[in-house]
């Protein structure tokens, strides 16, 4: 059965779209095409193979009726007369010179993003190691899925995880002359995507330990695996599944100093040149085992915002440090390690996974991001460094979102017992330089691993 669709509106007649066939009606006439063959109706007369009555026993609908002279149904808009009657409101597409009906406004489309953000990840041992003990060990005995399994729920649930990759992948021996140098096997890259992480920082101090060479095969290792990565000049851009793409710039301060601004300044105009939804600054910078940032931590971290970063990620203390928010942007000052090869055994063996969850309107940012903190451990045991990040509970969790607290003081931001974290629209004026807390405990070859 046929039926009245849809009227298409044109400079010089009128197209009833029908469900196999359609009616056309031109300068008052109106013509019929059926699967029984081409009736012409002008003024109220039918012509073709098939009459009038054949075209009302096919069971047209009443959106397709309009009575004319003796009650014959002959179309929409028109009489038995000839004459055009008002037509009905439908469903139209308009033509040139026919005014078009006003649309109801659609809703912005609203998006949220959460990414996840842990601390330094050295997928291997130092130098100076020998077996038992190490990272290298538990590898052997428990493969590559053991060192994320305690924190993978929470990797697995997010959009985005992002860690410090600190160290390389190489089987080069060939080390650069310096204190600690830190390398696993090439292999060692399937912790990775085994613990759902999605992109690494690799601008640190540790990138170096193997020269060339061991840059050149860490990178071969990320890109087996089409893990993103950015450092220096080489930025990354990591995409949802749902399409929304976030860049990252990362920068090592340790060695670069100031002149790393001109990596961060060049790679946020070049993620906003490839049409990113969100930039991330990643800064490894700041003073070992020390809880509060120095002042050109402070400095560096707002100038990343003020060149557009939507989020600043720190890292390279190995220790926790506060939380700041300047113009309603995050800055973590120091994330501390997390799955960390470089030392067997750190007094201090708390940190934390960072989320920041955004809004995205139309692609881009809306409002400010929402923080939590998720308080844990780098290792399941309180003795050694099994090297598995688990999540504190209990009085362990207490502890360290109090400590949080501590850190973060200073720029008006608080912790929640949640590990929700909020703060003053703009931070609180900040002494030149910060003299914070100091761990002395360990200062022996793999106090910090650097």
């Amino acid at each position: 059965m046929k039926s009245w669709k849809k009227v298409l509106l044109t400079g010089t007649g009128v197209c009833v779209l029908l469900t196999g066939g359609y009616g056309y009606r031109e300068f008052g006439m109106v013509k019929a095409e059926t699967e029984a063959g081409t009736e012409s109706l002008d003024h109220g007369s039918i012509q073709g193979e098939a009459s009038l009555e054949d075209l009302q026993d096919q069971g047209t609908s009443e959106d397709f009726k309009a009575e004319g002279e003796g009650g014959e149904n002959v179309g929409p808009g028109v009489s038995g007369s000839g004459e055009t009657e008002p037509e009905r409101e439908t469903e139209r597409e308009v033509g040139p010179g026919v005014a078009k009906e006003p649309e109801t406004e659609e809703e912005p489309e609203l998006e949220s993003v959460t990414i996840s953000l842990a601390g330094d990840c050295s997928i291997g041992t130092l130098s100076i190691h020998g077996y038992e003990g190490t990272f290298r060990e538990m590898y052997d005995k428990y493969g590559p899925s053991y060192f994320f399994k305690n924190v993978k729920s929470v990797f697995e649930a997010d959009d985005m995880t992002l860690v410090n990759f600190e160290g390389v992948l190489t089987n080069s021996n060939k080390k650069v002359p310096k204190e600690f140098n830190i390398k696993g096997k090439p292999e060692y890259i399937q912790v990775l995507p085994e613990g759902d992480i999605d992109a690494v920082s690799f601008g640190n101090n540790h990138r170096i330990d193997y020269g060339d060479q061991g840059i050149a095969d860490t990178i071969t290792a990320f890109n087996s695996i089409g893990m993103p990565y950015a450092y220096d000049e080489n930025i990354g851009i990591f995409e949802t599944e749902s399409g929304v793409k976030i860049g990252f710039v990362s920068v090592d301060v340790v060695y670069g100093g100031r002149q790393v601004e001109n990596y961060l300044q060049s790679g946020f105009e070049r993620l906003r040149q490839e049409n990113v939804n969100l930039i991330l600054a990643c800064c490894h910078w700041g003073i070992e085992s020390t809880y509060y940032p120095e002042s050109y931590q402070l400095e560096l971290g707002h100038k990343c915002i003020d060149w557009g970063a939507d989020l600043v990620v720190g890292c390279h203390p190995h220790v926790l440090q506060g939380v700041e928010k300047y113009k309603g942007k995050y800055i973590l000052y120091s994330l501390g390690n997390f799955c960390f090869g470089g030392n067997r055994n750190p007094k201090d063996k708390n940190t934390m996974i960072a989320q920041a969850k955004f809004t995205l309107e139309e692609g881009s940012p809306k409002g400010e991001a929402e923080m939590t903190l998720i308080p844990c451990t780098i290792s399941s045991v309180n003795h050694r460094n099994d090297y598995c990040p688990t999540i504190a509970q209990g009085e362990k969790r207490t502890e360290i979102i109090q400590k949080l607290n501590g850190y973060s003081s200073q720029f008006g931001v608080t912790v929640g017992e949640d590990g929700k974290v909020s703060g003053p629209e703009e931070a609180k004026e900040l002494p030149e330089e910060t003299q914070g807390e100091t761990e002395t405990a360990e200062t022996s070859a793999e106090g910090s691993g650097e």
